[in-house]
């Protein structure tokens, strides 16, 4: 064979290889909402609506769709979206739970919206927490032990007598938790990333990643830290100001929003409007358990709008307050 036609095809092999091995960008995503394994890419238009950390906290979530007419407006073709950043199941365990049992609602309203809303049912977006994680694990481990219905009260009162007991009570979806919702929550994405340079997670940022492609087939360490991690000012040993910024800047963002830590664990000066900020880039909220009392909060980012810094965000205009009746409702 010509050498120059083997020399074009190794050259050939050489790059398609290369391409092959790339790690795809964020820029490379096609303009619209897509989901490439643990996360979600939004389009560069749009607004998304924000919750997290409901925790069985019905009456929140239906006056966090009521407030936003967030069905309504995806039925009609409108451009928006809501997501759950997590940890939308588990009481509590000093919180009283009897039927009808909120996570459950909740989960099953969302399942049920999807199937109604058809196609457009993606726009209803739920990526997992702690909770959800964890809850799923346990649930399979006891399924695994021959947890079946008629014997789970027995099975779920032996794991709390149990020495990791009050560790495990912190997950008590488990003592409602279906196979239908198991294989729910275990689909569930975990990262929400959109072209404006907006990321939605549940808790921290990963140290270690160096590309968007590890988000995509996260490692257990990957998923260990956006799924549990705390802000060093709040938690010894957390993660710092440097991880959020290696972060964005692995993932080509500029806004991190996430739930997960109590508002109350912040300091006075990094807390307004009911949330909570971490240097620039980054806000800490809740919709349900660890708020701040009385202020439930939700989140509004316009996609079509590049946030250069958390402080940007407006109180009335990107927060808002999920019981104030001075703020005019968006359905008005």
């Amino acid at each position: 064979m010509n050498t120059s036609i083997i020399y074009a095809v190794f050259c050939f092999i050489c790059f398609a290889s290369v391409a092959m091995a790339a790690p795809k960008q964020l820029a490379q995503y096609p303009d619209e909402l897509t989901r490439n394994g643990h996360v979600v890419i939004l389009p560069d238009h749009g607004t998304v609506y924000i919750v997290s950390d409901l925790h069985a906290d019905w009456d929140d979530f239906n006056r966090w769709l009521q407030r936003t007419n967030l069905v309504a407006r995806i039925q009609v073709g409108e451009d928006v979206y809501g997501l759950i950043l997590g940890d939308a199941v588990d009481y509590k365990p000093d919180e009283p739970r009897h039927p009808p049992y909120g996570d459950t609602q909740i989960i099953d309203t969302v399942i049920e919206l999807r199937k109604q809303l058809g196609d457009k049912g993606s726009r209803l977006i739920y990526i997992r927490g702690n909770h959800e994680f964890a809850a799923a694990d346990a649930y399979a481990m006891l399924k695994r032990q021959g947890m079946t219905t008629q014997n789970r009260d027995q099975f779920i009162r032996s794991l709390y007598d149990s020495p990791l007991g009050s560790y495990y009570e912190q997950f008590n979806f488990i003592e409602r938790m279906t196979d239908a919702h198991y294989d729910f929550l275990m689909n569930l994405p975990t990262v929400v990333i959109a072209k404006n340079g907006f990321v939605g997670i549940h808790a921290g940022p990963p140290r270690s990643i160096k590309n968007l492609t590890d988000l995509i087939d996260p490692s257990p360490k990957t998923l260990d830290e956006i799924l549990w991690h705390r802000p060093i000012i709040t938690y010894s040993g957390g993660y710092t100001l440097k991880h959020i910024d290696k972060f964005l800047t692995a993932v080509h963002a500029n806004l991190l929003i996430v739930g997960h830590t109590p508002i109350q664990y912040f300091p006075v000066k990094n807390v307004r409007d009911g949330i909570a900020t971490f240097g620039d880039k980054q806000l800490i909220f809740s919709t349900g358990y660890g708020g701040l009392p009385g202020v439930p909060t939700y989140i509004e980012i316009d996609l079509g709008k590049t946030y250069p810094s958390v402080h940007t965000l407006k109180l009335g205009v990107n927060i808002h307050h999920l019981h104030d009746k001075t703020e005019k409702p968006l359905t008005d």
